[in-house]
This record gives C-alpha cells, structure tokens and sequence, in this order.
C-alpha cells in the first residue's frame, strides 16, 4: 500500500508543481516566478557551495519550515539549542522565498535553503547533500516523500508547533488512509492544543508520541527592536495616537481605509501604519491609499507634509511598530482568509481588533474577546465605532491593553516543555550518521 501511494504521488508531482506555477503566474504575486530559474537547484534536492561549506564535518539538524510565519515559531528554540556546548548545525528549509530569507537572518540558523519538491529524487538528493542526523518539521508539515526518505535514512523525526485547523482537518482525514503509514514515522509530536493532538492521533500519529507542549510563538512575543519607533520620530509621529493595521489583504485594505478616514475626521492627528501580509503588494496598497485620497510615505522615505499613513514595504518591521501604537487592527479577517496572529501586538500591551474570520488563530482570538483585551468587528462602520472607543480615551485603550498583554503572559512557556520532551529527537549522536 505505502509503495503505490509514493509511486502515485511521485508520478503527480510534476503536475502539481505545474499547477502551483500556473496559480501564481494568473495572480497578482505572479513576480515572484522571476526567479524560479536560479531557485531550481535548491528545488530538486541541490544545496549551494555556501551551505556546503557551512555544514560539513558537524551533525546537522534539518528543519522544515512552511514560510516565515512557522520560521518565527521556531526561532526561539533554535535560539535555545544554539546555546549548547554540543549545538548542531542547523539547516533550515522553507517552501517559500520568503520562509527562506526570514531564515537567513536567524543567527542560530546556519544555512537556509528552499525545499526539495516532495518527490522521491529531490528528498534524496538532498539528504545525501546535507545528510542530518534528525529532521524537525514545523506545525503541518507533513510532506510523505520527505518523512519516508528521511526515515528511511535513519532520521528521527519529530514535530514542533504541531497544529491542524477547524478547515483544514477534514481535507486530512479523507486522506487518512493514505497518509497514516508515513505519520506513523514521527517518532515525537509536541501539539499546541489537547485538539490538535487529537487529530494528529486521528491521522496516525502513534498517541503515545504526543505530548500537549502549549504554542511556542508566545514565547517570543516581546519584541526590544528599536526601528519602529525611531522611524515615527524621523517622521514626527512619537506625540500622535498611531493605528497598526498589521498583514491585510486585498480587499481588506478598502474596508480599513474607510473606517480610518471616518476616524481621522473625529480625530485629526491620527497616523496609520500599515502593513501589507505580503509586502509585495506595497504598490497595490499604495493605488488602495492613492484612491482613497490619503498622503502616505513608504519606510525612510521623506513625507508629504500632510501624510497620514506609513507604508510598511519591507519584512520584518511591523513588530516593531506595536509598541508605539494605541491599537492594532489584524488582517486576514475581515474577509474569509482565516486571520493572523493577533497575540504578537497582545503583547505589546495593545488591544487588538478583528473581524469575524479567525479560523486560523480561533483560541486566541475568543481568549482575547473573553478577557477584554480584544474586539471583533464585521465591516467599515464597526471597525470605526469600536477603534473610535479606543482613541476616544487612553484609559479604555491602556485597560485593555493591559488585558491583552496578561493573557499573553499566562500562554508562555511552550518552548521549554517542547525542548525537553524532543530532546531525543534534536539532541546529536554520540557519532554522527550520514543519510544515504
């Protein structure tokens, strides 16, 4: 059974990385195919001269990452492992570019790299290029080529983060059956809720192998970087009462921008910061401000004299920004694409405001709705009331804030216990094997 289910899925691989091709040469993130011929290598199993260089003669540790998201998630306990007398070297894959160059600036990581398409050639290929010892998969990444290549060539296996959502669990369990010889390889699967362990359990995964470990990305939700607030001085910003508007999306930035220019007729000093999911399509959200009639900059960029908003074109900087602001308004809920973090600017002591899709981020959300530090809103004239709550006093803005931030605090603590239950997962061999 294990043997037809690889022969077919590698006899569809090539039609599947067509397909992805084709969906993103018909969107509007059809630039990002531009350099797909110098990604082929890496691709197909290939690792560069640098990478080589980086990993050979020390026990590497390959961890496999979505994108930057799932990067974030896991940079603390790399952080952590990197820490130790005994640290392998970690090599890091991403499906995404993106994944990819948010790994590339983690000093525990290094060398990142994109990952092999799962088809039996690539995963191999690769393994006897980088040959690990472990291989650590973030949240859902459960790739059969690369688990059974991988375990195969004597790899522990473990899971970090481990999650499956409300939508996307029924799409697994169909595929059950097919999926459960290659999970049954997972030698220790640290979940974020006792329900996704459950389904892990549903799929395969041995039960005796998981352990409820809590989700790590609140472990590294305090955020020191400096860049935000000193780029709202350089502006003249750090008096006014500032908006983040963190990851939103097409569609979304519409609706935002309306109740923003409603709110800025009650309150005239308010800025905007606004920060794209992809930055990407940082020119799609400037035609969106152009057309709304707001005077914006982009990140060093010198101001109109009249800008309201600050454009965030680049990764990595909106963290930043939480902690100048009075409230943050989260993308990737107003429409139906499932929400995102909305505990990173919880943390910062703001109170966060969402709309009604959070399928992706749901315990966090109804925790932060349940403790007062969080408001869910359903279109423009909502989202205006509410952030008009807010600005309307500091003291409404500062207790809830207060609130978020607690509920933060009391989740911390995931990364430690993970650490310690995979730790006969990452923890290198007395004498290093090599993959073959």
């Amino acid at each position: 059974m294990m043997g037809l289910v690889l022969l077919l899925i590698n006899l569809l691989a090539p039609l599947g990385v067509l397909g992805i091709v084709l969906k993103f040469l018909f969107s509007p993130r059809r630039g990002l195919l531009r350099d797909l011929p110098e990604e082929l290598n890496e691709r197909l199993g290939g690792l560069s001269e640098q990478a080589h260089a980086k990993l050979t003669g020390r026990p590497v540790l390959w961890v496999h990452a979505a994108s930057a998201g799932e990067v974030a998630a896991v940079s603390e306990i790399l952080r952590r492992l990197r820490q130790r007398s005994e640290a392998p070297a970690v090599l890091l894959t991403t499906t995404t570019r993106a994944g990819r160059d948010a790994a590339q600036c983690l000093p525990s990581v290094d060398a990142a790299a994109l990952a092999p398409i799962d088809c039996w050639p690539a995963v191999r290929r690769f393994l006897r290029q980088a040959k690990p010892y472990a291989l650590l998969l973030v949240e859902t990444e459960l790739w059969p080529n690369m688990i059974e290549c991988s375990a195969r060539a004597g790899l522990r296996i473990g899971v970090v983060n481990g999650r499956i959502s409300e939508r996307s669990f029924p799409r697994y369990r169909f595929i059950a059956p097919l999926l459960r010889p290659f999970i049954r390889r997972i030698d220790r699967l640290a979940a974020r809720t006792a329900v996704d362990g459950r389904r892990f359990v549903a799929l395969g995964v041995v039960e005796d192998r998981v352990l409820v470990a809590g989700n790590m990305k609140y472990d590294r939700l305090s955020s020191r970087d400096e860049r935000g607030r000193a780029e709202l001085s350089r502006l003249g910003w750090q008096e006014n009462p500032v908006l983040v508007a963190a990851s939103t999306h097409p569609g979304e930035e519409e609706i935002l921008l309306e109740a923003f220019s409603g709110l800025c007729r009650g309150f005239p000093g308010l800025k905007l910061v606004l920060a794209p999911r992809h930055v990407e399509r940082a020119d799609d959200a400037a035609a969106a401000l152009r057309k709304m009639g707001l005077s914006f900059c982009r990140l060093g960029a010198p101001p109109p004299p009249d800008a309201c908003v600050l454009l965030v074109d680049a990764m990595g900087w909106l963290p930043s920004f939480f902690a100048c602001a009075r409230a943050a308004f989260v993308g990737g809920t107003l429409l139906p694409v499932g929400g995102h973090n909305v505990l990173e600017p919880a943390a910062a002591g703001i109170p966060v405001v969402f709309g009604p899709h959070v399928e992706h981020t749901q315990e966090a959300a109804q925790a932060l709705l349940a403790c007062g530090g969080g408001f869910q809103v359903e279109d423009a004239a909502s989202l205006e009331e509410v952030l008009g709550r807010l600005f309307g006093t500091t003291e409404a803005s500062a207790s809830a804030g207060r609130s978020a931030q607690a509920l933060v605090h009391s989740w911390q603590g995931a990364t430690q216990r993970t650490l310690a239950y995979l730790e006969p997962v990452i923890s290198p061999p007395l004498t290093t094997g090599h993959a073959s």
